[in-house]
């Protein structure tokens, strides 16, 4: 289950990469890069953290089981990051961290818009329960444009399913994901332009912005971007195998 959210940081790196610049010093980056504060507020705590990462240590400690067949055929990709997660015994531990940040940034984005600062400096204590998600009301003579983001519940349900489907397929494979990756798509908020009209924080814009449907360009930028590396690979980057002299092998997912 932990090799899920790689997959699905990767693949939705256009939606996700803005949860990894809130965790770099915010002065090192562009004006237009910083995430504003109301992002940076829902940074994994260290009490939730520290559990996490053991919990997945464990599991990587004892529920590492690598198929033959993943090291056995040289054309897909993850026959290549298993031969290096392999070459020593910490390396598997040491990516324990990636696959934390990952999880995060997948399941934070599932909550859809963090609070406004002016929001979030009105609440009168941090650990008082939130009783609705924030939204963004519709300008007049709009509908509202803002999707709902993801229920505690629909979370738990879907982590529940995704790990029941995905620990009992013999092999890792990037094919596997696709179903769990999608149903993760499917459940990120978004707020088309026209909601952003009113927003007054040009702070809180940027971030908001990330979440309209125009991600949808970047998205497909970064879709064409993978399948024409991964088709050039294909098609160029042949070779053969000893045993079977003259038959070109091409590498796949």
């Amino acid at each position: 289950m932990l090799y899920i959210w790689p997959y699905i940081t990767f693949f939705s790196l256009p939606l996700l990469y803005p949860y990894f610049l809130a965790l770099l010093p915010q002065q090192l980056l562009p004006s237009p890069l910083r995430s504003p504060s109301s992002s940076r507020t829902s940074l994994p705590r260290l009490k939730v953290s520290i559990p996490t990462l053991l919990v997945m240590g464990l599991v990587v400690r004892y529920n590492t089981i690598v198929h033959p067949f993943t090291l056995a055929d040289n054309r897909h990709y993850t026959f290549y990051v298993f031969r290096l997660l392999l070459r020593h015994p910490a390396i598997k531990y040491l990516v324990v961290p990636i696959y934390f940040l990952c999880a995060w940034s997948a399941i934070s984005a599932l909550g859809g818009l963090p609070e406004e600062p002016s929001r979030a400096a009105c609440s009168p204590s941090r650990s008082t329960p939130r009783t609705k998600p924030p939204k963004l009301d519709a300008p007049p003579g709009h509908a509202n444009t803002l999707s709902s983001p993801a229920t505690t519940a629909t979370v738990l349900i879907y982590l529940l399913a995704s790990t029941l489907s995905v620990i009992t397929a013999p092999l890792v494979e990037p094919r596997y994901f696709i179903v769990p990756w999608l149903l993760w798509r499917l459940q990120i908020p978004t707020v088309s332009p026209s909601a952003l009209s009113h927003q007054s924080d040009p702070r809180h814009e940027m971030r908001v912005k990330f979440y309209t449907k125009d991600i949808l360009f970047f998205e497909t930028g970064w879709f064409l971007l993978i399948n024409s590396v991964t088709g050039y690979i294909f098609l160029h980057w042949g070779f053969t195998w000893p045993q079977e002299e003259g038959k070109v092998q091409r590498f796949m997912w």
